[in-house]
């Protein structure tokens, strides 16, 4: 029995000094882990305080040099303008009164009405501008057509507005309606004056009935050389005879 008692003391001795040394293993393996950790985390702090103090030194040398350009700037000093002194000069008065675009232009101003001169004719008679038709109109009286060397003729009086007549003989050079009639009308040239303009105009004729009938001027015989100003009449006086002869 002792005997017996022995090998169970001799077991538990064995066994209890092996797990003795397998604890020590497991703890001894935990301490380096531990330790390489340790020895770790030192190295990174020891890297990140590196780069503090680079970045200290870099933000002292940004603040030395942004001092050193203060004081570059303060001792610059500012340089006046040299400019000249304004000159007024006296605005001077125009001597002569506002003309109008009208009166600036180049051609012969016209009225609402004026007085012509046929200069084939030596008759003056009144004719009004008439801007709403193209080709100029002619009342007459006793308007005869009659052939000329094959070729078509009129025959008329020509009555000014005096009252005065004269028998003409005109080539005609075309036939037209007048306002939109479907009827046919001789149509003459005959050269007259306007103002300080000579020239020969197309002039429809027509029968007149009344001694209210005027003379018309188109838009054809003002075309590039004239300029109506409705609100004004007789502004475009005739000159002598002499001086529209030369």
């Amino acid at each position: 029995m002792s005997v017996y008692k022995r090998l169970i003391a001799a077991a538990l001795m064995v066994l209890m000094t092996g797990c003795t040394n397998h604890y020590r293993l497991v703890k001894t393996t935990d301490l380096d882990s531990v330790n390489q950790c340790a020895m770790v985390s030192d190295h990174n702090h020891q890297q990140l305080l590196l780069q503090q103090q680079e970045l200290a030194s870099g933000m002292q040398q940004l603040q030395t040099d942004l001092d050193a350009t203060r004081e570059q700037i303060q001792t610059l000093k500012p340089i006046a303008a040299q400019c000249p002194d304004a000159v007024y000069l006296p605005q001077e008065k125009p001597s002569q009164p506002a003309v109008t675009a009208i009166e600036q232009s180049d051609k012969q101003i016209v009225g609402a009405v004026e007085q012509l001169r046929f200069e084939d004719l030596s008759i003056e008679t009144r004719g009004r501008i008439d801007t709403g038709i193209a080709t100029a109109v002619l009342p007459v009286r006793d308007l005869q057509p009659f052939e000329r060397n094959g070729e078509a003729w009129v025959r008329f009086l020509f009555v000014a507005d005096s009252g005065k007549e004269q028998q003409v003989e005109r080539k005609v050079v075309r036939q037209a309606s007048l306002n939109g009639s479907d009827k046919q009308r001789p149509v003459v040239r005959l050269r007259f004056t306007l103002g300080s303009i000579t020239q020969h105009g197309e002039f429809i004729l027509t029968d007149r009935k009344t001694d209210t009938q005027e003379l018309r001027l188109g838009r054809l015989v003002l075309r590039d050389v004239m300029v109506v100003d409705v609100s004004r009449d007789n502004i475009a006086p005739l000159p002598e005879l002499e001086e529209a002869a030369q």
